[in-house]
């Protein structure tokens, strides 16, 4: 059985002191990477290839050049690295630093001196809020593209019974002899065809999804099946 890719964690600290600590913690978990400015982190953050890029960004708050904010702020401007969680590592937990880190666009925080506990806690829940997030916006991806396919059929469902009923009528007035008949009853049938596949659409947007490989979710076909057992609809009835 194929093992899960471990998480990338990007520790973003000025202090070797502070980054061995977290090392030290995370190593055996996930697998690290580390920057020691402000700079270097969205150097890394916003042009790692989207395998590489980090699912987690450990930033410190107090750093030279750049502080841990407007590091955060950039990476929420930035579509590449906008989803990335980001939780602040800071001695300072008072109201006024931790409402700072938040509309920032920070996800959480850690306080100075890390507790190994609360790091891999925090940690968890952040990469765990991360997936729920990234499914939601999968299945209401999926529900739309569903919704749509379904009322596309349902405006060609009302033209299509009209335009065979008015071949149907065509082929009564003409006789098989006329070069005529010929070509209105391919019209029939390929609008026929055509009513087919709008009616099998329609059924599907009332299908459930069912996960396949990872994140890939496909329509559950058994239960298409079963469903189209229950109808008992002609084949041929578009209604």
């Amino acid at each position: 059985m194929k093992e899960s890719k471990k998480k990338n964690i990007l520790i973003v600290d000025d202090a070797p002191a502070n980054i061995r600590v977290l090392v030290e913690i995370l190593l055996e978990t996930y697998e690290i990477s580390v920057a020691t400015s402000g700079v270097e982190a969205l150097d890394l953050a916003i042009s790692a290839d989207p395998p590489s890029r980090p699912d987690l960004i450990l930033l410190d708050i107090v750093m030279p050049e750049m502080d841990g904010y407007e590091v955060c702020k950039k990476l929420k401007r930035n579509d590449r690295t906008r989803d990335i969680p980001v939780v602040f590592v800071t001695a300072s937990t008072d109201d006024d630093t931790l409402q700072e880190a938040f509309e920032a666009g920070g996800t959480d925080y850690v306080r100075k001196p890390v507790s190994r506990i609360e790091l891999l806690a925090r940690i968890k829940s952040a990469l765990t809020q991360q997936e729920l997030t990234r499914k939601l916006l999968a299945e209401e991806k999926l529900q739309g593209v569903l919704e749509m396919a379904g009322a596309v059929c349902h405006e060609l469902n009302q033209p299509l019974q009209s335009i065979s009923g008015f071949s149907q009528l065509l082929m009564m007035q003409t006789t098989e002899s006329d070069s005529r008949y010929e070509y209105i009853s391919i019209i029939k049938e390929q609008i026929d065809k055509m009513g087919e596949i709008t009616k099998k659409l329609m059924r599907i947007t009332r299908y459930e999804t069912v996960n396949y490989i990872e994140s890939t979710r496909i329509i559950d076909i058994h239960r298409a099946s079963e469903d189209e057992m229950i109808d008992g609809a002609p084949d041929g009835d578009t209604r």
